[in-house]
């Protein structure tokens, strides 16, 4: 990504993160100990800003201090809604993941370019699939890929990885975000959802990834939706949960063992959402729309889960989170003295703390 050239271009993302922040120019100044007239004159390139005063701006409007140091990659411009004109949250939120997912790419993009991080080589035409695809047939070849055809699949960053796509997960309320890069994609994905509703979020974003669609983001992937949209909902219940694997788990219906105790014990060997279960099982047409109603209803409590299965699910995806290869690559550019321990702190999202860190095999004592 381009770094920005004047002190106009960093006033103007102050500007718009300002705005997605939802505070007056006066709120800012105020949060940040300056005058409003310098926030002013900030925002109109007229004052140059020290390096502290950026620190302190990016802490008070919620986004990497980087942000206002680089420009958006082309696509992510592109699909910008202008915040003057859109006053609603979901926006201002989808602005403020797009922060993060700024800067997740230029932190994949250092690592690769460097030879720390290689992308998986997946077989693909590598270009954007237009128009109908087949949602089943796409979530069975990535399966297949992962050599998974059925089963739960493991923690979600891993997965995604597996098939090209960088994942980390933020603290922000707008759900997913994901951008294509060369050769492989990045996602960020919003740690304040319920772990089920998480993971459904990150195969939404491969779905994406796998459709080489350019840029995502999305404030809520629950809100009204496109065709393309719901053939993506549709591969991310077909790749978290696969039809032979509920259609086996049926089996076990009996007048005994009840369709609720065989929907907790897949939402919980699966990590999905009791409505995301209800959903796929009633669109494999195992229940009717009425009972997928009163099931939704009635949502299982964690009690529920210990009395039938003695354990509660896994959670997955907590904020920080990234994959193993994404893991080993940060660590790696540390022990070869590319980075220092703040920037391998900032690489690893707070996975570790400085005193953490491995010691550097350079460091070690000589036999």
């Amino acid at each position: 990504m381009e770094a920005v050239q004047s002190w106009d271009e960093v006033g103007e993302r102050i500007a718009e993160a300002r705005l997605a922040a939802d505070m007056s120019q006066g709120d800012l100044a105020s949060t940040v100990g300056l005058d409003r007239t310098a926030i002013v004159r900030i925002e109109a390139g007229e004052r140059r800003v020290s390096a502290l005063e950026l620190s302190r701006l990016a802490q008070a409007l919620g986004v990497p201090l980087a942000h206002f140091l680089s420009r958006p990659p082309a696509p992510l411009v592109s699909r910008r809604a202008a915040l003057e004109d859109v006053s609603h949250e979901a926006t201002r939120a989808s602005y403020r993941l797009d922060a993060w997912l700024e800067q997740h790419a230029r932190n994949a993009h250092w690592l690769v370019s460097e030879g720390f991080l290689t992308p998986p080589q997946l077989d693909s035409s590598g270009q954007r699939t237009e128009g109908q695809v087949d949602p089943g047939e796409l979530a069975a070849a990535a399966r297949q890929a992962l050599g998974m055809p059925s089963g739960p699949l493991g923690p979600m960053a891993d997965v995604v990885e597996q098939l090209g796509l960088f994942l980390t997960v933020v603290n922000e309320p707008a759900e997913g975000a994901s951008l294509l890069q060369d050769g492989y994609g990045v996602a960020v994905i919003s740690g304040e959802a319920q772990p089920g509703r998480r993971r459904w979020t990150a195969a939404h974003e491969l779905g994406h990834h796998l459709l080489q669609d350019e840029y995502h983001s999305d404030a809520g992937v629950a809100a009204g939706r496109d065709e393309r949209e719901r053939q993506i909902d549709r591969f991310a219940e077909c790749f978290l949960l696969p039809s032979q694997d509920v259609q086996s788990a049926w089996q076990e219906v009996t007048e005994a063992k009840k369709a609720r105790s065989v929907m907790l014990a897949l939402a919980a060997n699966y990590r999905m959402s009791w409505s995301a279960v209800v959903n796929r099982v009633r669109n494999l047409g195992l229940i009717d729309s009425g009972e997928a109603r009163r099931q939704k209803a009635n949502s299982p409590t964690r009690g529920d889960f210990l009395a039938v299965l003695g354990e509660q699910p896994i959670p997955d995806l907590e904020p920080g989170a990234t994959g193993k290869l994404w893991r080993k690559a940060v660590l790696g550019a540390w022990d070869a003295g590319a980075i220092t321990a703040p920037r391998t702190i900032e690489l690893l999202y707070g996975a570790l703390a400085a005193d953490e860190l491995p010691t550097r095999s350079l460091e070690e004592p000589l036999p």
